[in-house]
């Protein structure tokens, strides 16, 4: 693993950004499908097990310790790969079947004819089926200074992880139990410490990073992508140039570590804070120059078709995400 570091450190050193390729893909990187009947789910539930190991050829089943998990699996040299996570459990006091999967796994290591096969399984057995959970990525490639991103909408928090050497490794957005929870990390760095060294392609794209917004039950809807919009629109590049010298400081606790500000102000009233905090916001949107956020929300409206061909595929008619200002 260190040696893999050293190799993305270096290929990062000595990378001629002019020369590489700058892309953002947008893709779905994660589901959780819920299963629901009036009839016994735990019946269903063992019987939909029963079904994957009898039809089974590429792929295995890992039996848990509790009879209420398991997990559809790949084996792939001496490593094993997890496709599909199964659990039966409660859902707002309810008991349902929980799947947990990655999209572009189910798509890498070809277990589509199963997730199909569970899928009818479900129909024919008039289950209800929703979604609990949806990621959608933007992975960047080759663009360093998506490290000095910021988001600046009120009443949301902000946490910035560190690595050992001091480098920024994730910045999240929102709380883990929200509705809509923002993340960017390094995904090289990720690939690595997955030991999944044949991911990697330092030659081409050195810089990948990922800015990932996860989905909870009442975000995913109909205006889903309209919000990621909205939500990008306050992710830019905000720069200290116009701020006078005497506000300097308060705005970069601001940009970098607002839950900071109280405590490196305590002179200033929680009010006047607050006041202070509206005001900065409308300035940076007033002398905001970066392009990055347009550019991003192009790609969305670019590639969203293409998401909602995804999501047909994996759940059928469920729900289409539509573009923002398209009410058709």
């Amino acid at each position: 693993m260190s040696n893999l570091l050293k190799q993305l450190r270096d290929s990062q050193k000595y990378a001629d950004l002019d020369k590489l390729e700058k892309d953002v893909y947008i893709s779905i990187d994660r589901l959780t499908v819920l299963l629901d009947s009036q009839r016994s789910l735990r019946k269903i539930f063992k019987e939909l097990k029963a079904s994957l190991i009898l039809h089974l050829s590429e792929f295995d089943i890992q039996e848990n310790f509790s009879d209420d998990t398991f997990t559809l699996y790949k084996s792939i040299e001496n490593d094993q790969i997890n496709i599909i996570f199964f659990q039966l459990s409660q859902y707002g006091g309810f008991e349902v079947i929980r799947m947990d999967f990655n999209p572009n796994s189910l798509k890498e290591y070809h277990g589509e004819s199963v997730w199909r096969q569970i899928i009818t399984y479900a129909r024919l057995n008039h289950l209800e089926i929703r979604l609990s959970r949806l990621d959608l990525a933007f992975d960047i490639f080759n663009r360093p200074d998506i490290l000095l991103l910021q988001h600046i909408k009120g009443g949301v928090s902000h946490k910035v992880f560190y690595g050992r050497s001091g480098n920024i490794e994730s910045k999240y957005w929102g709380a883990s139990g929200s509705n809509i929870q923002v993340r960017l990390y390094d995904k090289n760095r990720e690939i690595i410490s997955h030991k999944r060294a044949e991911k990697l392609n330092l030659q081409e794209k050195p810089y990948w990073w990922r800015l990932e917004f996860q989905l909870r039950t009442k975000a995913i809807n109909e205006e889903t992508i309209a919000e990621i919009h909205n939500r990008l629109e306050n992710f830019s590049f905000f720069t200290l140039e116009n701020i006078p010298p005497e506000n300097k400081a308060f705005a970069y606790i601001f940009l970098n570590a607002p839950e900071m500000l109280e405590q490196l102000f305590p002179y200033l009233k929680p009010h006047t804070i607050v006041v202070k905090k509206g005001r900065l916001r409308k300035h940076f949107k007033k002398y905001n120059i970066s392009s990055f956020s347009n550019e991003l929300q192009q790609h969305l409206r670019e590639q969203t078709p293409r998401l909602n061909q995804e999501l047909k595929n994996l759940i059928g008619e469920f729900i289409e995400l539509k573009e923002k200002g398209n009410t058709k």
